[in-house]
């Protein structure tokens, strides 16, 4: 991740960078003629004298060639101080450079370069095991984290590009490159009071629709009152963290070992338990009792469809499938 961020500041350079070989580069060209004119006996040709004066100018010194007048020594020594000065302020520059770069990537400081990306909100333990799962799954898969709170990014956590700023100011959204995010993931403050953390999610979802409107949103609320003005506010999906919790210890209490169930069943790992997939074309118009035979295999087990964002499991046996509905898997 640090290599990306230093190569992407590098391009954001490459002007100044190209200027810079460019000068250079006129510099040899004009040295190397003006040695193949001093000296055309020992410089036969302008390809000689170029040779030279950029093996005298990075300091190499072959010595196939060496000028003879005291002209041409004096322009060899001009090269080698032009070129100990030329290379002491590259490396000088390049490690100050990396410095600062690696500094601000570890405090935030810097910009997201990536596309097609994750955006996580809110620096806590669920987004700890998002970016961990995320990573084990898909470990090409550009991670960009944003949060106010956190000082400096764990250092196991390199692979993850950290923006420090207030997710409710455009300012800090934009150094994320939320445009360019293919799922942007708001998480609860669990700092502050319940209705005060959903509120500030809430601000939160509100910059975020505002700035990236089409983006898939997911939108974590600890209580059920902001659950109307999430979805106004444009989440895509909304996870009501107590609700879900009460819902387990309910199932738990109700039937033993229930819990256990439900999360290997949306445990991820590589065979991802719990999938959703496009229904193929020639289902549409079919009934769910029709096809439930044929679209369940030896690795697969159907569930139910999703439509319109909605999860209907096991259906009625002559419910019609449309067009845009999803097909709801168990994977082994």
């Amino acid at each position: 991740m640090f290599r990306e961020t230093l190569l992407s500041e590098l391009y954001e350079k490459k002007m100044v960078l190209l200027k810079i070989i460019l000068g250079v580069s006129l510099f040899v060209a004009l040295a190397g003629a003006a040695i193949h004119t001093l000296e055309p006996n020992t410089f036969d040709s302008l390809l000689d004298g170029i040779w030279w004066a950029i093996v005298t100018i990075s300091t190499v010194g072959y010595g196939d060639f060496v000028p003879k007048s005291i002209t041409g020594r004096l322009l060899g020594i001009l090269l080698i101080v032009v070129g100990i000065a030329l290379f002491s302020f590259f490396v000088t520059n390049l490690a100050a450079s990396t410095l600062l770069i690696k500094e601000q990537s570890e405090k935030g400081l810097g910009t997201a370069q990536h596309a097609s990306h994750l955006l996580i909100i809110g620096w806590n333990e669920r987004s700890k095991l998002l970016i961990e799962q995320t990573h084990q799954l898909s470990p090409s898969k550009s991670i960009v984290l944003v949060d106010e709170t956190l000082l400096q990014l764990p250092v196991q956590y390199r692979y993850v590009r950290f923006i420090k700023g207030n997710p409710k100011l455009d300012e800090t959204l934009t150094r994320a490159n939320i445009g360019h995010a293919d799922t942007i993931v708001i998480t609860a403050s669990l700092h502050v009071e319940e209705r005060l953390a959903d509120a500030n999610t809430i601000l939160t979802l509100l910059t975020v629709k505002g700035l990236a409107p089409t983006t898939y949103t997911i939108a974590e609320l600890l209580t059920s009152e902001q659950y109307k003005n999430a979805k106004r506010a444009g989440a895509d999906e909304i996870i009501e963290a107590s609700q879900h919790v009460g819902m387990l210890l309910t199932n738990g209490t109700h039937h033993h070992g229930l819990i256990d169930v439900i999360r290997k069943l949306i445990t991820q790992n590589q065979t991802k338990h719990l999938c959703i997939a496009p229904l193929p074309s020639d289902y549409i118009g079919k009934r769910f009792g029709t096809i439930c035979n044929q679209a369940s295999t030896s690795d697969r087990f159907l569930l139910g469809i999703c439509r319109a964002h909605e999860a209907i499991l096991h259906p009625s046996e002559k419910c019609v499938l449309q067009q845009g509905d999803e097909l709801i898997y168990v994977k082994r």
